[in-house]
């Protein structure tokens, strides 16, 4: 196991699946055998984008797959054969050999979960970029109360793009946080939004939406806006 095949961004707009030296294991990372992967609008962009400082880097930010080797300053309590999942920074241009699209990947510690016995590879490998965005969005920069610690009152929020990854997992979030949770997406996504957790929810493309959603939740008030569910699937 010198080895491991992964896509490498080549050129600008241009990528190539090569066979690489295996990343190497600094003291507080973990090295991943990757089972599966998941999608973002970063991984084409910054194929498509890329500038010479790219070049030879490994792309893919999402994974998930089983840990066969910890770094000796891991403080996480994670093992060899325990399956794991998180995210990357694919496509650095300070650390090339990052990238989740690679046979295998190592990551830092404090970006990982331990994955679920009920949860798939597959399913695992949508937490990543979407559960830190939510957390940085809703918790970090908007200050929203900590599903252990929840609205006493609820009050509402906009998760523009509910459909999406990301947007899917905020209307759980903020409804764990005790919030009530206004959303948008196209009709024929209504009755899934409504079944993870929204409580009202708007076509983003009606002309209307917009003066319709400040009194949504029965009166004229007002509404954080928590997410722009940008990240599609």
């Amino acid at each position: 196991m010198a080895t491991t095949k992964a896509v490498v961004i080549v050129e600008k707009g241009k990528a190539e699946i090569k066979e690489l030296p295996l990343p190497k294991l600094a003291d507080d990372r973990i090295l991943i055998k990757v089972r599966a992967v998941g999608i973002n609008p970063t991984d084409w962009k910054s194929i498509d984008s890329a500038e010479a400082n790219r070049f030879g880097s490994r792309s893919g930010c999402d994974y998930a797959g089983e840990v066969v080797e910890v770094g000796p300053g891991v403080k996480k309590n994670i093992k060899k054969g325990d399956r794991s999942s998180g995210f990357v920074f694919g496509a650095s241009w300070y650390f090339p050999d990052s990238g989740a699209f690679s046979e295998y990947v190592v990551a830092k510690e404090h970006v990982q979960l331990k994955t679920p016995d009920n949860v798939t590879d597959e399913e695992a490998a949508t937490f990543g970029v979407s559960v830190t965005t939510v957390g940085q969005g809703l918790y970090k920069s908007l200050g929203l109360p900590l599903p252990n610690n929840s609205a006493k009152t609820p009050f509402p929020i906009l998760i523009y793009g509910g459909s999406t990854a990301t947007g899917i997992y905020g209307i759980k979030f903020a409804k764990a946080s005790g919030l009530t949770v206004i959303a948008t997406s196209s009709p024929h996504n209504f009755a899934l939004l409504r079944a993870v957790g929204a409580d009202h929810v708007f076509d983003y493309k009606s002309p209307t939406a917009g003066a319709e959603i400040p009194g949504a939740d029965g009166e004229q008030a007002q509404v954080r806006v928590g997410l722009h569910g940008a990240r599609g699937r």
